[in-house]
């Protein structure tokens, strides 16, 4: 079936109608959205979250090919809804903060002289360790342990795992990082628990710590990014938003906020929905915060209509075609997720056959 859509973009690029999209969605602003970018192996690890430099490169290289106009995320979300925005507008965004981003990802940028904004989530700033329960997942999946014996251990009952089967491997591994993600649980705690399982594995945690490939990038490395055109901007502190409790999230703003003021010269105004995860009843809470705009993880394109705090993206990683993300580029996929949608109306309005 992917072989199939793959040939059909061919065909359609082929024929010109990626660059027929680009022409008919040339006012209106793309926002492309990547996370990490692969230090070891993490995009086999993770494909849809991580992505090797030598595929962003290609990346960037089709967007100064297509001719578009790559905009601080600051002056584009001005200009869309000022309604000036210039045509063939993109803003290049990045999730998390991982450490790759400037090993791996300004280099490129600077290449050829994109602004970027990043997104930082700050606790593992401030705790320079790898992300705990991206931790725990990569030493599952790089184990080649065939049984896992788990024996007077607190987040597990005495029991034998089968590591070839996947329903005990998870079971197993989401154990783990809710122990160790349990509210009175320590970052010491969280670190020890990560040397136990990597023992257990023999996946030596020592390993993820050095080669850096799980970690956010350190505070020196942030008040560096400005110089390269990349901004600085929200994405909580502990990388969660709650949807109920107005005074949690706002806890998560402040703190987040907080602490890149230790780092960075501007004020961050403009924020990213941790896991995508959003609500319309937090954009009052986001207004009353003076958040200028929030990124959402829904794919599409965005005019002066689209609400400032539901701001759509398009999701790259090493799991997208190169010809998937042209097509994404050009609004083309957004195109045809628009005639999809209009034919599915249709059939659904459409009277039933006559008795």
């Amino acid at each position: 079936m992917h072989e199939f859509k793959l040939l059909f973009l061919q065909a359609c690029k082929w024929v010109g109608l990626f660059r027929l999209a680009q022409w008919l969605t040339r006012g209106r602003l793309k926002i492309l959205c990547y996370h990490g970018f692969e230090l070891a192996d993490e995009a086999a690890f993770r494909p849809k979250l991580f992505i090797r430099g030598q595929q962003f490169a290609r990346r960037l290289e089709a967007i100064a090919r297509y001719g578009l106009h790559v905009l601080p995320l600051d002056e584009a979300v001005a200009r869309l809804y000022a309604r000036n925005l210039p045509d063939n507008a993109l803003v290049i965004t990045i999730d998390d903060g991982f450490e790759s981003v400037h090993r791996v990802a300004v280099p490129h940028l600077r290449r050829h002289r994109y602004p970027a904004t990043v997104y930082v989530t700050t606790y593992y700033v401030q705790h320079a360790n790898p992300v705990f329960r991206l931790a725990v997942q990569y030493m599952f999946w790089k184990t080649t342990c065939t049984r896992l014996d788990l024996v007077d251990l607190p987040w597990s009952q005495d029991r034998s795992v089968d590591m070839s089967d996947p329903a005990q491997r998870d079971r197993a591994m989401w154990d783990c990082i809710r122990h160790g993600e349990r509210a009175d649980a320590t970052e010491q705690e969280r670190c020890q628990l990560c040397e136990n399982i990597g023992r257990l594995l023999d996946t030596p945690y020592d390993d993820i710590v050095q080669s850096r490939m799980l970690h956010l990038m350190a505070p020196q490395t942030l008040r560096t990014l400005n110089a390269d055109r990349v901004s600085v901007e929200l994405h909580t502190h502990r990388h969660t938003f709650s949807g109920d409790d107005a005074q949690r999230a706002e806890r998560e703003i402040a703190d987040n906020r907080a602490a890149l003021r230790q780092w960075i010269a501007h004020e961050p105004r403009h924020f990213c929905y941790p896991s995508g995860l959003w609500e319309e009843r937090q954009w009052q809470w986001l207004d009353s915060m003076q958040v200028k705009s929030s990124t959402t993880c829904v794919p599409g394109l965005n005019s002066h209509a689209t609400p400032r705090h539901a701001l759509r993206r398009f999701l790259d990683g090493e799991n997208i075609h190169q010809l998937e993300f042209e097509a994404a580029l050009c609004g083309f996929s957004d195109l045809l997720r628009s005639a999809r949608a209009l034919m599915r109306v249709g059939r659904t309005s459409s009277p039933g056959p006559m008795n």
